[in-house]
């Protein structure tokens, strides 16, 4: 039988179905506009943190033009480049190397300086028209590194002292230095700078970590979001790790979103449908585009993205403020580590080092209390060894001293005897006051060092009272000029070469001739004890040569103070230990016969 539909069921059916439709319409209707809304906000949002991202890198690349800037204006550092470009690029002499390695040291510090102790940028160069490069940071020190063959090069020139700002790439030489940078990238800021004659005196390079320059995009680069940022000319600086990225496409993207429409399309590297914004900046020209996938867009999305969002930046602001704190905790203690050590010098290493000394120190602060025990070690030892020094020259002087005087009193007095059997009252007088004035000189302990004018003197008393022992026998030549006399050499310096000529040179028959002689040659000065006796003998010479060579291979120990061999080692160490390497002391035999023994150095020496 046949069904039939009741009134009931059909005003049932048509309110429903109109229902159902309003509810279909006015649902499609709050989800167009819910839809369109959360669209905009999330564009809205994705346009403030594009401009966020700009702002951040604008700040971070003026922090890079700001060190480039500062180094070229400041006075310290034009007047060290100046020196630098003065000095020769392969110094001849030791002076010159010596001023280039300080001027190079400097340069350095004013770089290391403006870097500032928190490192504002890892590495800062700077190349000069002659070839070279004087780098600071992670690798500070002077290298031959020639600008002119760097691919930026003609781009930097062109630019007459603007910068330019080379994209992600790596740097060979810093990997080389430490293991701390192996592998990492860089973005470089370039600018020539000029003299006052607009003349380019060469080129700064401020280097900064990818990784720091684009550490906020890092922190939001995830599964979903997709970040890029080309400079002017269209060349990808993020991603920096070489991820593909066609130009044109990002070109025609950023075009698109800049027109102020809600931009849609396909980002490089995405297949789905993506929802992106575009932010250029006036300072760089670089252009940020940042977007995230349009399906699934919701509330509880948009609050999960916001929540992310704050938390992220939360947490940025934190690890800054963190990162501040743990910078100063490590760098404080170290700077004033450096700032102890550059102040140390001979005059000051018993002083006390600043800085606190707690009851638990840090691993720094215990480093510095390290460095300061070593610093009292390190002044004891240098007295110890002074002492030390001081005490053997006064021994040796004391020896040579003592050396003297038996033989010789003995000789002397038996000579007074005889002239006194002899009623030679005159001749009497005049050998005791020559032997008075040998015996002061040599008992004298006021002074390790003498005038050679005092030693000539000495010398010439002596020699006066040995020509009253020996008559006619001895004659003796001084012929030391005045310009010589005010020279200060060691002590007693002449004495055991004269005692030599006697001992020796009066073996041969009389007469005998004993000569004191001094010349002034091309800024040095001379004295040559020379006697006319049988000379020393092949095996004196071939002795007395090799017991120098030992002691100038550093032999130690006070010598043998004996006038056969040792007594000249003796005077050799002390002439030498006065004069330092530059002096001359040389034993040989006259041509025409006689002993000769010549000893000299530089009149400032």
């Amino acid at each position: 039988m046949p069904r039939y539909r009741t009134v009931q069921g059909s005003i049932f059916l048509s309110v429903s179905l109109l229902l159902v439709s309003v509810l279909l319409v006015f649902s499609f209707v709050v989800y167009d506009y819910a839809s369109t809304v959360a669209r905009e906000r999330f564009t809205d949002t994705l346009t403030s943190l594009s401009k966020s991202v700009l702002t951040n890198l604008d700040s971070q690349v003026g922090e890079m033009n700001r060190l480039s800037l500062t180094l070229i204006y400041s006075r310290v550092f034009q007047d060290l480049y100046m020196r630098h470009m003065a000095l020769p690029r392969m110094p001849a002499s030791v002076e010159q190397r010596i001023a280039k390695l300080e001027n190079t040291e400097a340069l350095i510090e004013i770089c290391d300086t403006i870097l500032g102790p928190n490192q504002s940028a890892p590495q800062l160069n700077v190349f000069d028209p002659r070839g070279e490069m004087i780098g600071a940071g992670y690798y500070s020190r002077l290298i031959e590194r020639d600008a002119k063959r760097e691919g930026w090069y003609s781009e930097v020139m062109r630019m007459r002292g603007e910068r330019v700002i080379l994209p992600p790439h790596t740097d060979p030489l810093l990997e080389e230095t430490s293991v701390i940078v192996k592998g990492k990238r860089y973005v470089s800021l370039l600018r020539s700078f000029q003299d006052s004659m607009r003349s380019t005196q060469g080129i700064i390079e401020v280097k900064q970590y990818c990784d720091s320059l684009f550490s906020e995009l890092d922190s939001l680069g995830n599964s979903t979001v997709s970040i890029f940022v080309a400079d002017g000319d269209g060349r990808l600086l993020y991603p920096y790790d070489g991820s593909p990225a066609d130009r044109e496409e990002l070109l025609e993207l950023s075009r698109k979103a800049a027109s102020g429409a809600i931009a849609t399309g396909s980002l490089p590297g995405k297949r789905e449908t993506q929802v992106f914004v575009s932010a250029a900046s006036r300072d760089t020209l670089w252009t940020v585009t940042i977007g995230e996938p349009s399906a699934g867009l919701s509330t509880s999305i948009m609050q999960y993205t916001t929540r992310i969002a704050v938390l992220t930046l939360a947490a940025i602001l934190c690890s800054l403020v963190a990162s501040y704190f743990i910078a100063r905790r490590v760098t404080v203690p170290i700077k004033a580590l450096h700032d102890e050590i550059d102040e140390t010098d001979l005059e000051n290493l018993d002083e006390a080092a600043p800085g606190s000394r707690g009851q638990d120190p840090g691993e720094i602060d215990s480093l510095r209390i390290a460095f300061h025990k070593m610093r009292l070690k390190l002044n004891e030892s240098v007295q110890e060894a002074v002492s030390l020094k001081a005490h053997e020259k006064e021994a040796q002087l004391a020896a040579l001293q003592s050396q003297l005087n038996p033989h010789f009193l003995h000789n002397m007095l038996q000579t007074i005897s005889i002239m006194a059997e002899e009623s030679d009252a005159s001749a009497i007088q005049a050998l005791i006051v020559n032997l008075a004035a040998v015996l002061r000189y040599v008992s004298s302990t006021e002074a390790s060092t003498a005038t050679l004018d005092m030693e000539v003197k000495y010398a010439e008393s002596y020699l006066a009272a040995m020509r009253t022992r020996f008559g006619d026998s001895l004659d003796f030549v001084i012929d030391i000029p005045a310009e010589m006399r005010g020279i200060v050499v060691p002590r007693l310096v002449l004495q055991p070469f004269i005692e030599n000529c006697f001992k020796y040179g009066t073996s041969n028959r009389p007469p005998w001739l004993i000569e004191l002689r001094g010349r002034l040659m091309d800024g040095r000065w001379e004295v040559d004890i020379l006697d006319n006796g049988p000379g020393f003998s092949d095996e004196t010479l071939e002795l007395v040569g090799e017991r120098i060579a030992a002691r100038e291979r550093g032999s130690r120990g006070l010598p043998a103070l004996s006038i056969s061999g040792m007594g000249i080692i003796n005077s050799y160490e002390r002439f030498r230990l006065a004069f330092g390497d530059g002096s001359v002391f040389e034993i040989g035999n006259r041509q025409g016969g006689g002993a000769r023994i010549s000893m000299g150095a530089r009149i400032h020496g």
